[in-house]
């Protein structure tokens, strides 16, 4: 059996990666003033964006569109029924898109009219398709969409990957260091959420006060508080290699930064967090954080996801 795995342009994850393993990415579009700009996940366009734009402090900067319910129709009955026998649709949390909902509601036209594609195509016409809240962003993403990977490769079947999956969810957690606050608060603001309020905002650009924020079953909020943004990087990337150790759910993490990546080598706790992921066998798959990830939480910023039981590194 033929299964795919379709995400959204939210989920951190290395481009050779999605190259190698086939994963169709669903663009988010950024509108910037009278500026329509992809988010298709391609790195150079992605280092560009984080140059030339994300300098921008306005108040109506960008704002994210995500792929609608007949562009979602669209791909799959032109191309993935065909492709695949089976997809995993796997999406941002619903409380921060709609490419979720969209994606639900599409699902019911593509499960009615798939039958017709592929058998005048000559393909057998069974087809299924699951769509999935990851409950998380960004590189929380990245952790889910791998491990489907990694269960694809091995054989599971649909039942049992989707089983595993929808498990993981329930466990992934992603923690974000943002380098500037602006444009953190000001996303948080817009979507109504308690990521970081005023008076955070305030105090903290004024004395380099840094939030290391914590994504999880659909809720993002603020686990602590540190003093320059490599202080926060530092503090959790040992915290990540203590829970490397102690054992995760998948073998692998997802990193993702707001910049070159050959800059993170060079973040403090990173050689020992790569130390501990080496000696554990975890893979770590570093990747540019996407453009709408950039306009959320700033340029410059981290995020570290993995998958584990109970409240893990606070």
């Amino acid at each position: 059996m033929r299964i795919g795995i379709a995400v959204d342009s939210c989920c951190d994850l290395p481009k050779d990666f999605i190259d190698e393993h086939n994963i169709v990415v669903m663009p988010i579009t950024l509108r910037i003033g009278d500026l329509l700009v992809e988010d298709r996940r391609d790195p150079i366009e992605t280092q560009a964006f984080y140059t030339k734009h994300l300098d921008k402090k306005s108040e109506d900067f960008a704002e994210s569109i995500p792929y609608s319910v007949q562009q979602i129709e669209m791909l799959f009955l032109e191309k993935l029924v065909l492709d695949y026998d089976y997809v995993f649709c796997l999406t941002i949390t619903s409380g921060r898109s709609a490419i979720y909902d969209h994606a639900m509601q599409a699902s019911r036209t593509i499960l009615t009219k798939y039958r017709d594609v592929r058998r005048d195509a000559g393909v057998p016409e069974r087809f299924g398709l699951a769509v999935l809240s990851s409950r998380n962003m960004f590189a929380g993403q990245g952790v889910q969409a791998a491990e489907a990977v990694r269960l694809i490769r091995q054989g599971g079947t649909p039942s049992e990957i989707g089983s595993r999956l929808r498990h993981l969810v329930e466990m992934t957690h992603t923690y974000m260091v943002p380098a500037d606050l602006f444009h953190i608060y000001k996303r948080a603001s817009k979507k109504g959420d308690k990521s970081i309020g005023w008076g955070s905002y305030t105090l903290g650009s004024m004395l380099d006060v840094k939030p290391i924020l914590h994504c999880h079953q659909d809720q993002t909020r603020p686990v602590d508080k540190v003093r320059g943004f490599e202080t926060g990087v530092e503090r959790l990337f040992t915290k990540a290699a203590d829970r490397i150790r102690r054992g995760l759910e998948v073998p692998h993490i997802c990193i993702s930064y707001g910049g070159p990546l050959s800059d993170v080598a060079r973040l403090p706790g990173y050689a020992e967090l790569e130390k501990a992921a080496s000696e554990s066998n975890v893979a770590i798959l570093l990747s540019p954080m996407s453009k709408t990830a950039a306009v959320n939480v700033g340029p410059g910023a981290v995020t570290l996801a993995f998958a584990a039981p109970g409240q893990p590194l606070h």
